[in-house]
Order: C-alpha cells, then structure tokens, then sequence
C-alpha cells in the first residue's frame, strides 16, 4: 500500500488560511514523495464519520487547527479503536496541546517538521464516556462559565484580557458545587467544587500546575474565590498558574466518575468547546498515539 497521509482542517477556520496551509502541506508532501488526501466536511458530526471511513487507508492523519480540531479528529481515532501517527499544524487562539508538546506555531515549520519527522513520542490521552475523546482539558463550574461567555471575535482582538474582563465580573460570586468523585481505588469524595480542571498533563498552555503523574490525569479543584482571593484569581485568569494556591484541591487518577451530588445540570469543556453535562466517566489511555515531534520531552 502507497504511503498516504490524511490532512483533515476546518474549511471555514481562519478565514480560509487553514484551507491555505492544507494545500501547502499536500505540496509538500508530495515533494518528499508522500501522497496525501484532504479530507474537511462541515459539521462535527460529519468530520467524525469521514475520518472513520478514511482512516483505515492512512500511514498518518495530519491535523490543522487548535485543540478543538485536534479533539475531532482524535474522536474519530477513538471510535474507530484507530492506532495511527499523528502531525499537528497549530492554527487555533489557544494552542495548549501544541505548546505542551514544544511542536512549531509557525505553519512552515510545522510542515517540515512533519515532512522530516525527527522523531516521535507516545502521547496519552483522557476518554470521556467511551467516545469523546480530551486531548488537552476537561472543565466545569465558574471558570468555565466565563469561557462560555467570551465570544470567538473577543478573544481574537483582546487575547486572555477577554478572560480577565470575565473573570473580574465573577469574582465574590458563591456558586460552588458539591460534586462528587468516584475514584477506582480509593472510594468516593464529595468535595464543593467553585471550577474543576482536568488536564492530561502537568501543564496547561506552557504554563507547568501540577507534579508529574504518568499515565494519570491531573485533577485540579478550585473550592472557592471571594474579594481576598482576587490577586490569585486574576494572575490565574492570566496565566493558568495554580501552584501554590491554598484554595486549590489537587488529585490524579486514572479513570475517575464525576456526578452533581444536587442533580443540578453542569455542563463541561471539552478542549475548550461546550461538551456534555455531568455526569461523566473519564478514562487515561497511556500511550495513545504516536505524536510527530521536534525532540521527545517529558
């Protein structure tokens, strides 16, 4: 079988530079002696479904875009029970799973990189219900109520300040949580939860949170903000640092089952994009896939 490559990117992204950068990708490819075949369809839904079908005949699934994207395609890869090499052309606002992976922004060099492939790296990643996959992050609770609020035009022209606006409006408001965690090994807690972030690393967006936990995932609980909390909440708002906070709950688990203890609806995150409500099953796959990089890191 000839080796191909499946370039899947959003035609409608970046007014049409992801469209740009497919096509050079393809080009360049093909200079190396790769044939590709681009796949994009509007709709989730239908993205899944036509990279399912095309996957058994790919050496390589390129993805271009940002978390949210690379969550569709790797959905795709997790109901398939697909195990393929993975290429990444950051293209997105927020490119947490590309920083965390030291891969290029710049879409030239993440071409080459690809093209050359110095080398690999077996990546883990979180399963939420047994079809959706969590590439970088799973949130819920008030932080994740701001990012609902902030508009993609917003985020575009005033970067993480269109947070920080957000944020500092829900300062002072008491909606924590009582959510219960159902953990494999080590039973049941019921801990009041003001916003929970889940992350299949250590770091989210370069910015390092937590000690490592291979083959876990890191569970981080902020209990609660009030008016004495405000200059760590806005540097978290700024920077995603949660080291060294007093009012932070952190865990690791390999699978864990997330559930309202009220029955009041939560609505999660899934790489930054509205997902599913609680209640939830996570599941850490270690070594999911195999990740085209500059150098392995930790």
């Amino acid at each position: 079988m000839a080796t191909t490559y499946g370039i899947f990117y959003n035609g409608q992204a970046g007014n049409g530079q992801a469209a740009t950068v497919a096509h050079q990708t393809a080009q360049a490819l093909s200079n190396h002696g790769i044939e590709s075949q681009l796949l994009t369809t509007p709709g989730i839904p239908r993205a899944i479904a036509l990279i399912k079908q095309t996957l058994p005949q790919l050496s390589a699934l390129i993805i271009i875009g940002g978390d949210g994207t690379l969550n569709v395609a790797m959905t795709a890869t997790i109901q398939a029970e697909a195990h393929i090499r993975i290429g990444v052309i950051p293209m997105g606002t927020v490119n947490n799973f590309a920083t965390r992976y030291q891969l290029p922004t710049d879409p030239q060099a993440a071409i080459e990189l690809i093209c050359t492939q110095p080398a690999t790296q077996a990546v883990g990643m979180l399963v939420c219900n047994q079809r959706r996959a969590v590439v970088s992050s799973l949130t819920f609770g008030n932080l994740a109520d701001i990012s609902n609020e902030v508009r993609q035009s917003e985020k575009q022209r005033f970067g993480k300040l269109s947070y920080l606006y957000r944020a500092i409006c829900h300062i002072g408001h008491n909606k924590s949580l009582p959510i219960r965690y159902q953990f494999k090994h080590e039973g049941s807690h019921t801990l009041k939860t003001w916003f929970c972030l889940i992350t299949t690393t250590k770091s989210v967006g370069g910015h390092v949170y937590s000690a490592s936990a291979p083959g876990k995932m890191h569970i981080s609980l902020l209990n609660n903000i009030g008016w004495r909390q405000v200059i760590p909440y806005i540097w978290f708002a700024l920077t995603g640092n949660l080291q060294n906070s007093k009012a932070i709950t952190q865990l690791t688990a390999t699978s864990a089952r997330i559930t309202s203890a009220t029955g009041q609806a939560v609505t999660t995150r899934i790489d930054g994009d509205p997902a599913v409500k609680l209640p939830i099953e996570l599941t850490y796959l270690t070594d999911r896939f195999e990740l085209i990089v500059p150098t392995v890191i930790e």
